[in-house]
Formats: C-alpha cells, sequence, structure tokens
C-alpha cells in the first residue's frame, strides 16, 4: 500500500498566508475530498502538490509518497489530473489517440494501441472514440477520455479537480462511477477537490473541509453527515440539502 501526504503546506502572496499548514494524507484506494468554498484555497493546494503553483506564490511544506519527499521524486510518475475543464487541456487539432500517444511518449512508454483501448474502455469509452478530435465531443466524453489519459500514466494517485462541475446529473453520476472504479478495482488514491457534498455523498471515503486556507474539520464521511461541526461545514452541506428543501 503507497500513500501521499501533505505535510505543513503554507502558501504566501507577499506577506498574505492563504493556505497555512494545511496537513492531508491518502492511502491507495482512497478517495479523500478536500471541501471547500470558492477562494477558500482547496484547488491552489492541490496545483502546489502538482507543481502548478502560479511564479508570484511563495510555498513552503513537503510532499511525501511512503516516507521519501516528492521533491526526490517525478511527481507526473506518482500523482495524475484530471480538470474541471476538460477542453481546455486538449489540442484542438489532435485526435485522442494523437494525445493518447503523446501520453505514453512523455511516460517512456512505446506507442501501444491496445492499452489506449482499454484505457477508454475502463472509462466506458468505445475504442473508435480515438479516432475523434476534442471538438467532435460532448464535455462529458472528454472529461473520460482525460481520464483515460490519466490511466496511461499509471500512477498510483489522481487528483481530480472539481471534474463534474457543469456536467449534467446523469453524466457526473457516470464520472463518479468510474473514479470509484478506479480506487476499489485499481486502487489507486484520489483527491477529490470539490465544493459539492452531493459528489462527497456518493464516493469519498474521507473529507477535509478547507475555509480561507485552514482545514477547519475533517472527518469520515458517516460522521461529517451526521455531526457536521463547523460553520462551513454546515453552510456547504445546506447548499447540497437545499436542492431538496432540506437543511441541517
Amino acid at each position: 500500500m503507497k500513500s501521499l501526504k501533505i505535510s505543513n503546506l503554507n502558501i504566501k502572496n507577499n506577506d498574505k498566508n492563504i493556505v497555512s499548514n494545511l496537513n492531508l494524507s491518502i492511502n491507495s484506494g482512497e478517495i479523500v475530498a478536500l471541501v471547500g468554498k470558492s477562494g477558500s484555497g482547496k484547488t491552489l493546494s492541490s496545483s502546489a502538490l502538482l507543481g502548478f503553483l502560479p511564479k508570484n506564490l511563495n510555498m513552503s511544506g513537503d510532499f511525501y509518497i511512503n516516507n521519501t519527499n516528492l521533491k526526490e521524486l517525478k511527481t507526473h510518475r506518482y500523482i495524475s489530473y484530471i480538470m474541471q475543464n476538460p477542453a481546455s487541456a486538449f489540442h484542438p487539432t489532435k485526435t485522442i489517440m494523437g494525445h493518447a500517444k503523446e501520453t505514453q511518449k512523455a511516460n517512456n512508454k512505446k506507442f501501444n494501441k491496445d492499452e489506449i483501448y482499454q484505457a477508454l474502455q475502463t472509462v466506458k469509452l468505445q475504442k473508435d472514440i480515438a479516432n475523434l478530435y476534442p471538438f467532435e465531443m460532448s464535455g462529458g466524453m472528454l472529461q473520460r477520455a482525460m481520464i483515460a489519459l490519466a490511466l496511461l500514466q499509471d500512477t498510483p494517485f489522481l487528483v481530480a479537480d472539481e471534474c463534474t462541475t457543469d456536467l449534467d446529473l446523469i453524466v457526473q453520476s457516470t464520472i463518479l462511477e468510474i473514479l470509484s472504479d478506479l480506487a476499489r478495482q485499481k486502487n489507486i488514491g484520489i483527491l477529490l477537490i470539490t465544493h459539492d457534498f452531493g459528489v462527497v455523498a456518493k464516493i469519498a471515503n474521507k473529507v477535509f473541509v478547507i475555509d480561507e486556507g485552514k482545514i477547519v474539520e475533517e472527518n469520515s464521511v458517516k460522521e461529517i453527515f451526521e455531526n457536521p461541526r463547523h460553520d462551513i461545514t454546515k453552510e456547504l452541506m445546506n447548499a447540497h440539502l437545499n436542492l431538496y428543501k432540506e437543511t441541517i
């Protein structure tokens, strides 16, 4: 079993703290949700983990795979990433097969068409999707194609940043089912970045609630839903429950 740990993460813009002393860990096969409102620091925290932090921001803290500092490793060999807006991640003049070839090459793999087809099948896409261009695909299909590309990296961990936003409920359910299957069947540890407790309820094992750059509550999904303690947790949960005319 592998573990991914974020230890004492701090992010500053000049002298202003944006993220303060953030700690969390993920094990193989586990789905951990980092939940917060827009601007809470959840996406910045994942960006720091992935090495995508804007250059105008200063960071301190460490990331570990098991007990090895990620600075000593190649991040892309251990953590793959799927983003909120998949359309912006694909080159408009390259087919999905073209993107898959590039992904294999970037990971020092030989071109393997069968592996690409298998990845597409895992995310419930037919193999002829490989011949399509991004503009020929829906948002849900692109999101699944992005997950397939992540699978080609063979990483033990995956960061999914608001990956169901702006998708209809049926497509959202399909994406969440795929992520759940990856954790359960392939033992991939997933860091789920979201503001939506509906998403959390469906697939997460553990929840960290972030507000103004600080973890304000952490617990199992069951305990969070049965006994939310922090006002921000209650606010986010009520935003979800209000869809069903309920409150806590």
